[in-house]
């Protein structure tokens, strides 16, 4: 148990964009449009954090719905 990775509850808009394979520009119009993400309150420039749910939800924005 002790060996296992630390898994965080959020990510930064960096590791959001190369997760979804988006520019921080991109995916700031996304988070934008769509309401997803929540602003970092220590951050002055704006940056948001993303929890897994919103990452996936953000996912399923930009590939369309499953056929």
């Amino acid at each position: 148990m002790m060996n296992e990775p630390v898994r965080r509850a959020t990510v930064d808009e960096d590791r959001a964009a190369s997760l979804l394979g988006l520019t921080k520009h991109q995916l700031r119009e996304l988070s934008e449009a769509s309401g997803l993400g929540s602003p970092q309150p220590d951050q002055l420039c704006g940056s948001r954090r993303f929890t897994y749910e919103d990452l996936y939800k953000l996912c399923r924005l930009v590939t369309g719905p499953a056929l």
